[in-house]
C-alpha cells in the first residue's frame, strides 16, 4: 500500500508578505485596472460624501508600536466616495486651526474637508467635504482639459500657491478655491523649462517675523548630477515680493538613494520637511521623510538633511504625496501626510498623522 506523501502545514503569510504581494498585483496590473480617466462632469462646487475607516496602527507587524524615531503615530484615515470622486489627491495643506483639509488633486479638482480628531488628536472623520474643478483664468472650470495639479501652499497673507503640471505656479486669491482663479507667478527660465511630467511637484510658505516670507519650491526627479532642481525665496519683506522672477535663487535637493521629491513644509524652527518617495517594480513604494536644519537651510550648496523616518510595505503606506505641519491647541507638532491613489483599484487616499518631537 502506498501512502501518500506527508503535506506539508500551511504557512501564514505575514503582514509585510501580504502588503509585498498587493504592490506586486499593482506593478503588474494592467492598465484596465485603472479607472476611467474622466469624472462626472460637475461644473459646480457641492458637498460630496465621503466614508472613512480609522486607521489604528501604522507598523502592520507590530500593532502595539507607535515610535518611529522622532515621530509618533497618532492615527490616520482610509477615505473613498461612493464614485470614488476622491482620488489623485497630490497636494495638501491646512488653514484655521489646522484641521481644515484644502488639497488639489491629479484631475483638476479642489477637495475641501473639516477633520474631526478626538481628545488625544487622533483622526476619527471628516465632515464638511466638497469637491469642485479648478478654476482657469476665464473663470472656467478647467478639469476637463486633464489640469494636473501637483502641489499647494497657503499663503500667509490668504489665498493659496499652486504647482500646475506644465504650467508652473500658479496664485489663487482670496479665501475661498472654488471661486478663486489663477494669476501665472513669475518664475526664472531654468524652473520653468522642467522636463515634462517632472515639473514643480512640492511648494512650501512661510510668514516671516515682521510681515515678510518665504517660499520654496522643488522638482520632482533628479538630472543627471544626481541634484533636484529647487528654488527658494529666502526672505521677503511683504508677500507680494517673493513674486518675481529675480527673487528666486536656486537651492537643489541632493538626490539619496533613488528617492523623489512629492511635498516640502516649513518647520517652526527655521527648518523644512520634505516628503519623499520612491517606486520599486515588482517590490512596492517606499516612503520617507526628511529634515532639513534651519542652519543648513540658510547656507548654500545643495540641501541634504537627515532622515527621520522611512517606511514601505511593511507599515499603513501608499503613493504618499501630500505633507502639512501645523501646531495643535496643545502646541504639539503635527505632520499629516495624504496619499495620491491614482485612481486605482489597488490603491486607497489614505491621511496619516504624526506628532514630530524635539
Amino acid at each position: 500500500m502506498t501512502r501518500p506523501p506527508p503535506q506539508r502545514p500551511r504557512r501564514r503569510l505575514s503582514p509585510r508578505a501580504v502588503r509585498a504581494a498587493l504592490m506586486v498585483a499593482i506593478a503588474l496590473s494592467a492598465p484596465g485596472a485603472v479607472l476611467g480617466s474622466q469624472l462626472a462632469d460637475t461644473l459646480q462646487p457641492g458637498p460630496l460624501p465621503v466614508e472613512t475607516a480609522p486607521i489604528g496602527h501604522f507598523d502592520l507587524a507590530r500593532p502595539d508600536r507607535t515610535r518611529f524615531g522622532a515621530l509618533t503615530f497618532l492615527g490616520g484615515l482610509a477615505v473613498r466616495s461612493p464614485g470614488r470622486e476622491v482620488a489623485g489627491l497630490s497636494g495638501l495643506t491646512l488653514t484655521g486651526d489646522g484641521d481644515d483639509i484644502v488639497a488639489v488633486s491629479d484631475f483638476g479638482r479642489w477637495f475641501r474637508a473639516r477633520l474631526i480628531t478626538d481628545a488625544e488628536g487622533r483622526p476619527t472623520g471628516l465632515t464638511d467635504t466638497w469637491l469642485g474643478p479648478i478654476l482657469d483664468v476665464d473663470g472656467r472650470p478647467t478639469y476637463k482639459s486633464r489640469v494636473d495639479a501637483e502641489a499647494i501652499a497657503a499663503l500667509p497673507a490668504g489665498g493659496f500657491l499652486v504647482s500646475l503640471e506644465g504650467r508652473g505656479l500658479m496664485r489663487f486669491r482670496g479665501p475661498d478655491p472654488f471661486r478663486a482663479r489663477p494669476v501665472p507667478v513669475p518664475l526664472p527660465p531654468w524652473l520653468k523649462r522642467l522636463p515634462s511630467n517632472r515639473g514643480i511637484e512640492a511648494i512650501a510658505a512661510e510668514r516671516l517675523p515682521g510681515g515678510g516670507a518665504r517660499y520654496i519650491a522643488i522638482a520632482e526627479a533628479a538630472t543627471g548630477d544626481g541634484l533636484i532642481p529647487a528654488a527658494i525665496v529666502p526672505a521677503t519683506p511683504h508677500e507680494d515680493a517673493g513674486f518675481a522672477a529675480a527673487a528666486w535663487r536656486s537651492r537643489p535637493v541632493r538626490a539619496v538613494d533613488g528617492f523623489s521629491v512629492t511635498d516640502a513644509a516649513f518647520l517652526p524652527d527655521g527648518g523644512l520637511l520634505l516628503l519623499e518617495r520612491r517606486y520599486d517594480r515588482p517590490i512596492g513604494v517606499y516612503m520617507r521623510l526628511r529634515r532639513i536644519s534651519a542652519a543648513e537651510l540658510a547656507g548654500r550648496g545643495p540641501l541634504t538633511g537627515e532622515e527621520i523616518l522611512r517606511a514601505d510595505f511593511g507599515q499603513e503606506i501608499d503613493n504618499m504625496e501630500g505633507l502639512a505641519v501645523h501646531r495643535d491647541r496643545a502646541g504639539r507638532l503635527i505632520v499629516t501626510l495624504i496619499s495620491d491613489d491614482n485612481r486605482s483599484l489597488f490603491q486607497r487616499t489614505l491621511l496619516l498623522r504624526f506628532r514630530l518631537d524635539g
